[in-house]
């Protein structure tokens, strides 16, 4: 059972470890062989498997206006964590002291502190410190002091390219989402709250829960997608889509689903939308019957794609 706890200083000691040490968002495969490998060693060490993470992107807190789009949330990155079984997962809350902190200082205020480490497992791209002024050889050279060794990790490589969340950000970004599926290992996915809509799905009978877009967090491309709607304990497939609809420009709401097989009421309820093929780029209707044919193919296909995809 894999353990987890928020880091604060001088209380979470859990003895000799070998830790997987990053921001890790996305959980991408990459992140998840790099996971494993310190399980490995800490397996053959006979010591705890650790993964040491941040509660957010440190571009938040650094570059607030330039932080690249989240591809998960921190109770998703810890819950995809817990599925590939280290023995503790030690979250450090990132603020503006931690961001001034030098590398020396972080090995000996946190790294030190959370655990005995008898070694650390790194990307081959890892940085850290004030001003990302610190990298692999940095802490390496920290674990002569320390007691421990580095082991850096190469990037796992995917169609001839390195697996990177910046890679999947891109590929979300430009409507793939099936190509950034097979790197994050699942569906990417997002949370938000439903809410009041003008109906117009409901009047031409294929009502949509309109989805409030969490602010900093990578949407698609506009289109509309095949995917999957996490509903309280369900999981409906649906047709999602993404953008402003051309033909309503009096419309503000970016992200909306038809749940198929859903009758109900979701106002207020928070769900999660995970997209899995894109289906087609958004366009305007003249008419609102041609609309109504074009969501109903959507849904038509949509129903298709991802009744293939659940044999």
């Amino acid at each position: 059972m894999t353990v987890v706890v928020r880091h604060e200083p001088g209380i979470h000691d859990l003895g000799p470890a070998v830790v997987a040490l990053g921001v890790f968002d996305g959980v991408h495969v990459g992140h998840q062989a790099l996971v494993r490998e310190a399980m490995r060693i800490a397996g053959e060490r006979e010591v705890t498997a650790c993964v040491l993470t941040f509660d957010r992107d440190p571009d938040q807190v650094v570059t607030p206006g330039r932080a690249a789009p989240q591809l998960t949330t921190l109770e998703d990155k810890i819950a995809f964590l817990v599925e590939i079984g280290p023995g503790a997962i030690v979250v450090v809350p990132f603020d503006e002291a931690l961001a001034r902190m030098e590398p020396e200082s972080f090995v000996e205020d946190v790294l030190a502190d959370v655990c005995s480490p008898v070694a650390c497992v790194v990307g081959a791209d890892f940085r850290f410190g004030a001003q990302a002024t610190g990298d692999a050889d940095t802490l390496r050279s920290e674990g002569r002091t320390h007691g421990f060794d580095v082991r850096t990790f190469d990037l796992v490589n995917a169609d001839g390219s390195p697996v990177s969340s910046s890679r999947i950000r891109a590929l979300i970004a430009a409507g793939e989402v099936e190509e950034a599926a097979s790197l994050l290992g699942r569906p990417h996915r997002l949370h938000g709250v439903v809410v009041r809509g003008m109906s117009r799905g409901r009047t031409i009978g294929v009502p949509t829960a309109n989805i409030d877009a969490p602010k900093g967090f990578a949407l698609p491309a506009s289109g509309v997608y095949a995917g999957w709607v996490l509903a309280g304990e369900e999981r409906y497939p649906a047709a999602i889509s993404v953008g402003l609809p051309p033909t309503f420009p009096d419309a503000s709401c970016v992200l909306e689903a038809h749940l198929i097989g859903f009758a109900g009421d979701l106002y207020d309820h928070e769900v999660t939308v995970e997209f899995a093929v894109f289906i087609r780029a958004q366009r305007a209707f003249d008419e609102i019957a041609e609309l109504g044919h074009a969501i109903t193919d959507d849904v038509a296909r949509a129903t298709t794609i991802l009744g293939e995809r659940d044999r």
